[in-house]
């Protein structure tokens, strides 16, 4: 079949592509033909976009992907440096009561009571580490590393009464339970939840005052109405237990 085309001017159809002119109103359609013979350049360019799309999304997910990678093995790294500097500290400290003739249990442990004598019974049961605090270091973080969550940290105040949330002395040491399904056992026997709020089961030593409580547990004597509020019948006995409100 012959091809056909129609004028653009006045309508007609069915015309004779051999044609020069359109019969109906002599209009030319050579230059008609040539533009119906070129290609739909717009067709060509929505498809080349849909292409570059998925392009796009692919490069964007590879980049996500390289640094979800990155940042995982930053994390780790950073985790075992700790760690690493954690028990470098832990092995000096027991170089250093050997030289002076303290009872030892390993490289890294020391059998010590919770008073600081020498221990006795099972010393599985009293094994503790002895670690020297770093600059920077806090009782969440030393926490965190050795009992596996930060907010374990009254286990180290139980322990070691001498310590203050805020003020952590470089060099100063520190008892740590080396077995942190312990520190988890004492934890839950310390510290109590009621509604949204966490109190810490804190026994009075001898010279404490509102004063000192504030300032080891809120860093401030600003805190002291703080500490009454809660504990309204409170006389400051030594073996009195108080709660303390943790932040």
């Amino acid at each position: 079949m012959e091809d056909e085309i129609g004028c653009p001017i006045c309508g007609l159809v069915s015309i004779s592509s051999d044609e020069d002119r359109c019969p109906q109103c002599d209009a030319d359609l050579s230059c008609f033909k040539v533009l119906s013979s070129l290609p739909d350049e717009t067709v060509g360019e929505e498809n080349a976009r849909e292409k570059r799309v998925p392009a796009w999304a692919f490069v964007i997910l590879f980049i996500g992907v390289i640094i979800t990678i990155i940042g995982f093995q930053f994390y780790w790294f950073r985790r075992y440096e700790i760690l690493l500097r954690h028990y470098q500290s832990a092995m000096v400290t027991t170089l250093e009561d050997l030289m002076q003739n303290r009872p030892s249990s390993g490289a890294i442990h020391l059998d010590v009571s919770p008073e600081g004598e020498p221990a006795e019974g099972d010393p599985k049961q009293l094994d503790f580490w002895l670690y020297r605090v770093k600059e920077g270091d806090t009782l969440w973080d030393i926490a965190k590393l050795y009992y596996g969550s930060g907010r374990y940290y009254p286990v180290l105040l139980e322990h070691n009464t001498q310590l203050e949330v805020y003020a952590l002395r470089k060099g100063s040491r520190i008892k740590i339970l080396n077995n942190s399904g312990r520190a988890e056992d004492e934890y839950a026997g310390i510290v109590v939840r009621e509604g949204d709020k966490t109190y810490f089961d804190y026994t009075v030593k001898k010279g404490d005052t509102l004063e000192s409580l504030a300032v080891k547990f809120y860093k401030t004597e600003k805190f002291v109405n703080l500490i009454f509020e809660i504990n309204p019948n409170l006389q400051l006995k030594a073996g009195e237990t108080i709660k303390i409100l943790l932040k």
